[in-house]
């Protein structure tokens, strides 16, 4: 295995972990899930045809959201995670390539005006 291989397979184990091991994070999922299941409970019972899929409709957008807020703080953790381990991020590190970029055009610059003065004497 490669290095980086192994140290991508280190950095998810940890960040499972340490999503696992955010408590408020997963009492909150599991009070959403009893909460939802209670209400979705009472809801079929009252239901038929058109209002089955309407309410159908309202759940798969309702799991979108909470897929979508799962994501967020699933990224929030991340980034803390790696701000602890002093791993960079992704946008930290195109950040840093960015500044070499334009580091790199600096220098060809500045060979370019040394070469001109040297040519002039």
């Amino acid at each position: 295995m490669k290095a980086k291989t192994i140290l991508e397979l280190m950095t998810l184990s940890t960040n499972l972990y340490m999503i696992t091991k955010d408590e408020k994070l997963m009492n909150k999922i599991s009070e959403m899930g009893a909460k939802g299941k209670e209400k979705l409970d009472d809801l079929i019972e009252g239901l038929e045809g058109d209002d089955e899929q309407k309410l159908s409709e309202k759940i798969m957008e309702k799991a979108i959201q909470a897929k979508e807020e799962l994501e967020h703080r699933i990224g929030e953790v991340v980034v803390k995670l790696y701000d602890k381990m002093n791993i960079a991020h992704t946008a930290q590190v195109e950040k840093l390539t960015k500044q070499i970029d334009s580091l790199k055009d600096e220098l060809v610059l500045a060979e370019a005006r040394i070469i001109k003065l040297e040519s002039q004497r």
